[in-house]
């Protein structure tokens, strides 16, 4: 899957957007929840008027890392990734994004179903190779 990375201030990537014509929200949320080392922490919900009544849609935590996806402006062609930020501070990228990143790149969604996907490297190796 193409992933689309998006630069901080210090010029390094720190998280990306998937398109989401082949996947949808919770076809995010079972991608995720196949990276070793990685915690769904909260789904989407079963029931919700719009989409502007969930942005985040999805967290997840991975090596102590929590992350969240969702869809800019709610009917957005993509899904934004990356790790949350506390009130006030500025993203950073950490080598959890590119652990996240690989799982998304190795994935063949399609119809919202994971197709073809590749064994992903455990957490701890993906983080020793950075």
């Amino acid at each position: 899957m193409k992933t689309y990375g998006i630069k901080g201030g210090d010029g390094k990537e720190f998280a990306f957007e998937v398109k989401n014509f082949h996947l949808g929200r919770k076809g995010l949320c079972r991608l995720v929840a196949r990276i070793p080392g990685c915690t769904v922490v909260r789904k989407p919900s079963r029931f919700r008027w719009s989409f502007w009544d969930e942005p985040e849609f999805c967290e997840f935590e991975l090596e102590g890392v929590r992350f969240a996806a969702w869809e800019p402006w709610g009917d957005s062609s993509r899904y934004w990734v990356g790790p949350k930020n506390a009130e006030g501070t500025t993203a950073r990228w950490c080598p959890q994004v590119d652990c996240v990143r690989d799982a998304f790149v190795r994935a063949h969604p399609f119809l919202g179903l994971l197709l073809g996907e590749e064994k992903a490297p455990t957490a701890n190796s993906c983080l020793a190779e950075k």
